[in-house]
């Protein structure tokens, strides 16, 4: 059981990251992804990143072409929604999966990419959090008491 009494099968998300080629993980909160792309060769490392979150699969395979036109289509495509924080990915052993298999590859600056892409996720959700204690781009569902917004009183 992760934050919040959200259960989610970490068995089963290890185990796709382990074994698929492209994995997302979906901060809904944040809208946005965390992107690692397995695929690699003599070129081009394999690839962990944060994108935008997209509506569907198509959609996340048409940004992959963009993203890596070198490479086909991949086999296997994991789509992950993670409904926590990004510290309970570390806390939970998700993230010891995905170093694994970015250090499985062999490719000795992808562990370092991938720990620059948690702290930007990081950064993303202090900032997310600060809006909604600040009230940013949020709306609250009752007025502030005192403020002169009598509109929730009863008569």
């Amino acid at each position: 059981m992760i934050d919040g009494g959200m259960g989610v099968d970490i068995a089963t998300i290890v185990q796709n990251i382990a074994e698929a080629e492209v994995v997302t993980l979906h901060f809904p909160m944040l809208r946005q992804t965390l992107l690692l792309d397995s695929r690699c060769d003599k070129q081009e490392g394999p690839l962990v990143t944060v994108v935008p979150m997209v509506n569907n699969s198509a959609e996340r395979l048409a940004s992959l072409r963009r993203l890596r036109p070198r490479f086909e289509r991949p086999h296997s495509l994991s789509m992950i929604a993670w409904p926590s924080t990004v510290e309970c990915l570390r806390r939970e052993g998700v993230w010891d999966a995905v170093l694994a298999r970015l250090a499985d590859s062999g490719d000795p600056q992808a562990v370092a990419a991938a720990e620059r892409t948690l702290a930007r996720l990081r950064a993303l959700e202090l900032i997310e959090i600060r809006q909604v204690i600040v009230g940013m781009e949020y709306r609250t569902v009752w007025g502030r008491a005192g403020a002169g917004d009598h509109t929730n009183r009863t008569p």
